[in-house]
C-alpha cells in the first residue's frame, strides 16, 4: 500500500472566486477546503479528457492510450468519441481516420 503525502498550498482567490467557493461549500455542506479540492479534481478530470481527445484527433495515440490519459475505461472513452462524432461511419469521421492512417505512414 502506497501512502501519498499531502502538501498545503497557498493560493489567492478573487472575491468573486471566493464567493463561488463559499456557495459551493454551503450548498454541499462541506468545508471551503473540500470545495476547492473537489473543484480542482473536477477541472483536472476535464483537462485530462480534453488532452486525450486532442491527442486522438491529432492521431498521436490509439483509443486505448487516450482512454488511459483521460482516466477512463476503453469503452467509456469510445462512447465519448462517438458522442463528439469523432468515430463512426460519417464522411467526416472517415476522413479523420484516413488522415491518421496517412500520418502513421
Amino acid at each position: 500500500m502506497v501512502i501519498k503525502m499531502s502538501e498545503a498550498v497557498y493560493v489567492r482567490f478573487s472575491e468573486d472566486e471566493l464567493d463561488f467557493i463559499k456557495r459551493i461549500a454551503q450548498e454541499s455542506k462541506i468545508t471551503r477546503s473540500e470545495a476547492i479540492k473537489r473543484l480542482v479534481d473536477y477541472a483536472a478530470s476535464k483537462l485530462k479528457i480534453e488532452k486525450a481527445v486532442t491527442s486522438y484527433k491529432e492521431g498521436k495515440c490509439t483509443i486505448r492510450e487516450c482512454a488511459e490519459i483521460a482516466g477512463l475505461r476503453y469503452f467509456e472513452f469510445f462512447e465519448l468519441l462517438a458522442k463528439e462524432n469523432l468515430i463512426g461511419t460519417s464522411a467526416e469521421n472517415i476522413d479523420l481516420l484516413l488522415d491518421q492512417i496517412n500520418d502513421i505512414r
